[in-house]
């Protein structure tokens, strides 16, 4: 197979890496992530030079590319820092189901005022500690004569201080599951936030609605087509936080590298010692590898092919490699990557961040396995 990125996508890259390069200010990075602010911005000016919202269509303010394109930018910010570039990649969490799902109106009325830097975008999906266990959701719909009631709570929700809406799903009393979006100002709705020590610039909290009251027109798609909903958001939203693995683990390999070339140990660089050299090339054939299967994933997605046991196994090789890369790369630094000075500290936080993203390992492989084997049962 020839896979090649194209003129125009180098381009993206390029550019996109040469943004976060000049407005990525690392002691910024280091502050936001110390406060927990969100990096508003760099939000706005990565919204006005069309970065946000690079794979919707023309007419809605974006720019009709793919999400290759998209995922291309967040590997270039997240690679320049992983706070920052994950913080911006997941300013409209969502947009995968109105993009595909939703009415003409509600795309103008939601993603538009995304790409103008207006307003930001989430899910508020799961209820459970799993929040990707959709088998018995317990949050209510009630339908009434003038819309909608919603009553229930929802867990561990991403961008939940930012977003002006949320999409989220629930269940009438008929059993079906319907999706709908929830602006953030409606009565009733209560974010309570969550603390947490990786990608400290998003915001992260359980969200209540207590009898909502939402219209008929909030309804994206038809009710009892909510798992196909969330089958589509899973399988390209995905993209986005592999897209972060990826920038992050190389954003990790660069700042071992460098520190390995100027760091004196016994009279010596630490890049002279071979230890550290096979360290650094392993580091390297891993981002390759996940490179590939990244990039492959995304090419594939756009051409609405996708193979799930290989969504899988990149999530799985993404979790993996992740890990080892931004362990080894702190490891190189020594006590120095332990300070917060250095930004290989974060580095290493957030990476755990966004693996709780990708799904655990386990859950992955009882996934891939189901597909080889059938289903797993336990009998008597």
């Amino acid at each position: 197979m020839e896979f090649e990125l194209t003129a125009e996508q180098i381009d993206i890259q390029k550019a996109a890496l040469e943004f976060a390069q000049k407005e990525f200010d690392p002691d910024l990075a280091i502050e936001l992530d110390r406060s927990g602010q969100f990096p508003y911005s760099l939000w706005k000016k990565a919204t006005e030079l069309g970065f946000i919202g690079i794979n919707y269509p023309e007419e809605l303010g974006g720019q009709g590319l793919g999400l290759l394109e998209n995922l291309l930018v967040i590997e270039a910010f997240c690679k320049i820092d992983s706070g920052i570039g994950s913080a911006l990649s997941l300013g409209d969490l969502g947009a995968e189901i109105v993009l595909e799902f939703g009415s003409e109106e509600q795309k103008k009325t939601i993603l538009t005022p995304i790409i103008k830097g207006e307003r930001q975008l989430s899910v508020a999906f799961g209820e459970k500690e799993d929040g990707d266990d959709f088998s018995s959701i317990s949050t209510i719909v009630e339908e009434r004569e003038d819309g909608y009631v919603i009553r229930g709570k929802k867990r561990f929700i991403w961008n939940s201080a930012l977003a002006s809406t949320f999409i989220t799903i629930g269940r009438k009393e008929d059993g079906n599951l319907i999706t709908l979006f929830i602006e953030r100002d409606k009565e009733g709705v209560e974010i309570h936030s969550i603390e947490k020590i990786g990608l400290r610039m998003v915001s992260f909290g359980d969200i209540d609605f207590n009898d909502v009251r939402i219209p008929f027109q909030n309804r994206i798609g038809m009710v009892g087509d909510t798992i196909n909903h969330i089958k589509h958001y899973q399988q390209n939203a995905s993209l986005r936080f592999l897209a972060q693995a990826l920038g992050t683990a190389q954003g990790a390999l660069d700042r071992g590298l460098s520190y390995a070339k100027q760091r004196m140990q016994f009279g010596r660089k630490l890049s002279e010692f071979q230890v550290i050299r096979h360290k650094l090339a392993d580091m390297a054939i891993g981002i390759e590898v996940l490179r590939f299967m990244i990039y492959k994933l995304a090419f594939d997605c756009d051409r609405k092919r996708v193979d799930q046991k290989y969504l899988l196994a990149t999530k799985v090789e993404a979790g993996r490699r992740l890990v080892e890369i931004v362990d080894e790369a702190l490891q190189i630094f020594g006590g120095y990557g332990y300070m917060v000075e250095q930004s290989i500290e974060h580095y290493f936080r957030d990476a755990w961040a966004i693996i709780s993203k990708l799904g655990t390992e386990e859950e992955l492989k009882d996934s891939i396995s189901d597909m080889l084997l059938g289903p797993f049962s336990k009998k008597g």
